[in-house]
């Protein structure tokens, strides 16, 4: 489970996005990020598999950063964070270095369609981007054998077209977890 600090940072910028909301602020200018439980599950499934390589499409201003990082720092991994929005990515470095996860996250301002080729084989991926993008950047992710892949938003945005994608390919084996708004959680295939 997360720590007081990382749930207490969790919190702070949950509500805020609550708010942003409820006042109808317009969608782009909103921090979109992930509910509390997803950032818990997510933690517990990186720790879980002992994950050292871990990316993130859409790290807005750096709920699931914190999830990613404070499993990196169980596991010895690091998390490559991609955001195009400068000031969401600006606020995700001062919140991980208040926590002391900086360390574990290699920042990246830029369209993950540039950066996604370069990562090399990754063990955890988590999508939560523009939703037209979910198939096109599944399909550039670059995973180690039985890597997995977690999805936000799949209930909330109706994306059955990317959860019919994943579980077209052979041996994937992709379920719906009904935490938060929605997870697909897939994994690759064992090597055989």
């Amino acid at each position: 489970m997360l720590g007081t600090p990382e749930r207490e940072q969790i919190a702070r910028l949950w509500a805020r996005k609550v708010e942003q909301d409820a006042a109808h602020i317009p969608q782009p200018q909103r921090h979109r990020n992930l509910e509390p439980a997803s950032a818990e599950f997510l933690y517990s499934l990186a720790v879980g598999i002992g994950a050292k390589r871990m990316v993130e499409i859409g790290g807005s201003s750096g709920i699931s950063t914190i999830a990613l990082a404070a499993a990196a720092r169980v596991s010895g991994g690091r998390v490559i964070s991609i955001e195009i929005e400068p000031q969401r990515q600006a606020e995700a470095r001062v919140t991980m270095a208040r926590l002391e996860l900086a360390s574990y996250v290699d920042f990246v301002l830029e369209d993950a369609a540039a950066v996604l080729p370069t990562t090399g084989p990754l063990e955890l991926a988590f999508l939560d981007c523009e939703k037209e993008d979910y198939i096109r950047f599944f399909d550039m992710l670059r995973l180690s054998a039985s890597g997995v892949v977690v999805a936000d938003n799949i209930l909330s945005h109706s994306m059955t077209g990317y959860v019919r994608h994943v579980r077209a390919r052979p041996g994937v084996e992709s379920i719906t977890l009904p935490i938060g708004q929605g997870l697909e959680l897939t994994r690759l295939p064992m090597p055989a």
